[in-house]
């Protein structure tokens, strides 16, 4: 099977030289060129010269281009427009979790050591996460039903950040 492969190898590397030395026959260019403008007629064709016309052309093109512009810009808004405000959405409630666990892990460095320990590895596994729980969700859901789930779980990481905060206050108080 080896000596099989060499083989095709071989012949595909022989070829590959063959066809990049090879000349393209007289004329070629000037074919290829023909056949190009005579796919040319038709509606690109008439689309040219109606821009090229100078009265009429020019004038419709000029008032339709901003039409066509703004309508084109309403229907991508109005297709990313849910999902890009549940991504922003949960933008939001990362920003602040990861703010809350931020301030938190400043705030641990006033710990003993087996305490900081404890609370930095707890602040960590609640506030890292590799990805957005909103690609997670199912498509079927409703817009409100994700905004809910979003909520909720992020509702839930902020009290154990709270948990923590609490733990740290108080295991501050001990120590002064």
């Amino acid at each position: 099977m080896k000596d099989f492969d060499t083989r095709l190898e071989k012949v595909f590397s022989q070829r590959r030289m063959q066809t990049e030395e090879a000349e393209l026959p007289l004329g070629h260019q000037e074919r290829f060129l023909k056949k190009l403008e005579s796919q040319n007629t038709g509606f690109w064709q008439r689309i040219s010269s109606w821009f090229n016309d100078q009265s009429a052309g020019k004038k419709a093109a000029w008032v339709l281009s901003p039409a066509v512009c703004a309508i084109a810009v309403i229907l991508l808004l109005a297709k990313a427009s849910p999902d890009e405000s549940i991504n922003r959405m949960e933008q939001k409630y990362r920003l602040s979790l990861m703010e809350m666990g931020k301030e938190l892990t400043e705030d641990s460095h006033s710990l003993s050591e087996g305490y900081k320990e404890d609370a930095l590895y707890s602040i960590s596994s609640i506030t890292e996460d590799d990805e957005l729980l909103a690609l997670q969700l199912p498509s079927n859901l409703s817009k409100k039903e994700k905004q809910k789930i979003i909520k909720e779980y992020y509702n839930q990481k902020m009290e154990g950040l709270k948990k923590i905060k609490t733990f740290i206050a108080m295991n501050n108080e001990t120590e002064e």
